[in-house]
């Protein structure tokens, strides 16, 4: 095989799930019962305020009559574990595949604003799972050592990306892989 060695780079972006088995060992809490726990008291303020909208939860870091201060720190101690887990274990895994691993940001999808309405069946089981702090989006720069032009290098960089980091988690979807220079 013959030809010019250089590093192709590429920008991904991941959502994933940390374990319970991961997480609750640790900490000594599930995070589907925290989600539980806050979509419950979320869902009952938003019913007697008539809202069509969940709010985002720093909405109720200074509001400690509709949302108990303690499940949101325990929350925000899980979302720094999870996130930590995350960063950690991608770097660690996916050096096997790539020659440069950057983990450039990791946000948890707890915190973003919820996607659901209360007007929706089953909103407060989906915004329990919303709140639930154990999943992440992850953005992502890789760099890879090719020899040559190869054929399909980026879904090359997607299989990489699934063997080598998907084991470390109870999910991972791959949400965009770009190829950004050579």
């Amino acid at each position: 095989m013959s030809g010019i060695i250089h590093i192709a780079r590429f920008a991904a972006v991941l959502k994933v799930r940390v374990a319970d088995d991961v997480v609750e060992p640790n900490l000594g809490y599930l995070p589907w019962v925290l989600g539980e726990n806050l979509a419950g008291q979320v869902d009952s303020w938003v019913m007697e305020q008539h809202l069509g909208y969940y709010p985002a939860l720093d909405f109720f870091r200074d509001k400690p009559r509709i949302v108990d201060p303690a499940l949101l720190q325990l929350i925000d101690e899980m979302a720094r574990f999870g996130e930590e887990y995350t960063r950690r274990e991608l770097r660690r895994r996916l050096r096997g595949g790539f020659s440069h691993v950057d983990v450039e940001r990791v946000q948890v999808e707890a915190f973003a604003m919820p996607r659901i309405l209360p007007s929706q069946p089953k909103s407060p089981e989906e915004l329990a799972k919303h709140y639930a702090p154990s999943t992440f989006r992850v953005e992502l720069l890789l760099g890879m050592i090719q020899r040559g032009e190869v054929e399909g290098i980026e879904r090359l960089v997607a299989q990489r990306i699934q063997q080598w980091a998907k084991p470390a988690f109870h999910s991972l979807e791959l949400l965009s892989t770009r190829l950004l220079s050579e």
